[in-house]
């Protein structure tokens, strides 16, 4: 009797062990983004708006994404700092059109937090591979006085970072990111910058897809409609970006 209850009891433990996994095991979403939307994204999904699922985030500039995604890089969903490049995701079949979402309009912001440091110098994101660094180039072209010698970030989080080090002394980087720098440190330097009219530098479309190839396309799904809420499209206006209707015509 004693051996066949420890047979059952060993048994139900097992069972029980594995079911407790089940539930605990956290499906993983990996999803790329563009380098100025990391820090919000992240402070986005504070809100647990995905229960059950561990987004993994990779950033990078969205030129350099795009070509991870089309030579096979394993994401489930791409946000983009333009529409460009997801729409031709979607153009090479690697993405669907009813996936493509407008999830926000980038602004940009000059920033000189010491105007006793004063350099020939302006930091901007690669205009290559980012459409921070088209937007920023744009501007500094039509304003600054020429020759512009820049210092180009592999992506706008980077020339923020020449800015910040010192090492440059002026830059043209997104508000988000400067925002976030403040929120983090409560450091005043990172409230001295001007916002730029809309109207000085082309639109930055940032818009999202949902690669063909995921397995998790309910979660990828799921992000997607999250982004695309109005409280969290209220919050990102708090976070440094416009809000898309003040475009009518995107």
């Amino acid at each position: 009797m004693s051996k066949l209850y420890n047979t059952w009891l060993g048994y139900f433990l097992f069972v029980f062990c594995v079911f407790s996994s089940t539930l605990s095991a956290k499906e993983t979403l990996h999803v790329a983004v563009a380098s100025n939307f990391k820090t919000v994204l992240q402070t986005l999904l504070q809100e647990s708006p995905l229960p059950g699922v561990q987004v993994k985030i990779s950033a990078a500039s969205s030129g350099v994404l795009y070509s991870q995604i089309v030579h096979g890089a394993p994401f489930d969903v791409f946000l983009s700092a333009d529409g460009v490049r997801p729409q031709a995701l979607v153009k090479q079949g690697f993405a669907s059109q009813s996936s493509l979402v407008t999830y926000a309009l980038g602004e940009l912001a000059l920033w000189q937090p010491n105007a006793n440091k004063v350099n020939d110098k302006v930091a901007i994101a690669n205009p290559r591979f980012s459409p921070y660094g088209r937007a920023s180039q744009f501007y500094a072209n039509a304003n600054f006085k020429k020759p512009i010698s820049y210092v180009y970030g592999n992506n706008i989080t980077q020339a923020f970072q020449f800015v910040q080090s010192g090492n440059v002394s002026i830059g043209l980087v997104a508000v988000s990111t400067l925002k976030a720098a403040y929120s983090n440190t409560q450091n005043p330097k990172y409230l001295d910058y001007k916002v730029l009219e809309a109207s000085e530098y082309p639109d930055i479309i940032q818009q999202g897809v949902i690669i063909k190839s995921t397995k998790k396309m309910a979660s990828a799904k799921k992000l997607m409609e999250f982004l695309m809420t109005s409280s969290t499209q209220l919050k990102l206006i708090k976070l440094g970006y416009r809000s898309k209707d003040s475009n009518a015509s995107k």
